[in-house]
């Protein structure tokens, strides 16, 4: 089987879901891949780079795509409320923990982070808000998440369903 780059990437975002950033190795990663570290350094001069690439391809994926999908214009708070508490948010977790650690990976998450409240805010603006108001309760369905993410580590697992339901009929 050929291995591209992305492959690599997903292997290193599973790892850090799995395991921690200091699990996300290339010894480790390629024995996960089974094949060789020489078809890493094929894709990557070093594991910064590995790991610079990880956090670009999260972004896309968990923020920009998301963003800029043709739908998103159709795209109902509710249904992105929906989406975002009911899939699995493993690597997101293992961001946020890894930014603890890292001081540029926590200001580039904080920037991350203004986009996804700003676009949260576009869609309580277009269900009446004034922008002030919107970005408040952007930033409370935001924190919501973050709290949300951080207590589904814990081995009692928290029911999302009620308080969403109550944080959805106060939207």
């Amino acid at each position: 089987m050929q291995y591209v780059r992305e492959d690599w990437i997903r292997a290193g975002l599973d790892m850090l879901a799995e395991a921690g950033i200091d699990a996300v190795r290339v010894e480790p990663l390629a024995r996960k891949l089974k094949i060789s570290k020489g078809s890493f350094y094929h894709h990557f001069p070093d594991r910064q780079a590995l790991l610079d690439s990880m956090i670009d391809y999260w972004e896309e994926h968990a923020t920009e795509r998301i963003i800029r999908a043709p739908h998103s214009d159709n795209m109902s708070l509710e249904q992105l409320l929906s989406n975002v508490f009911s899939s699995e948010r493993k690597i997101e977790a293992a961001i946020y923990n890894w930014a603890k650690q890292h001081p540029a990976l926590s200001k580039r998450l904080v920037e991350i982070e203004q986009r996804r409240i700003g676009f949260v805010a576009s869609l309580y603006e277009k269900k009446g808000l004034a922008p002030a108001d919107a970005t408040a309760r952007a930033q409370l369905a935001y924190l919501l998440y973050v709290g949300w993410l951080v207590r589904r580590e814990l081995e009692a697992p928290f029911d999302m369903s009620t308080p969403l339901h109550h944080f959805m009929a106060w939207i």
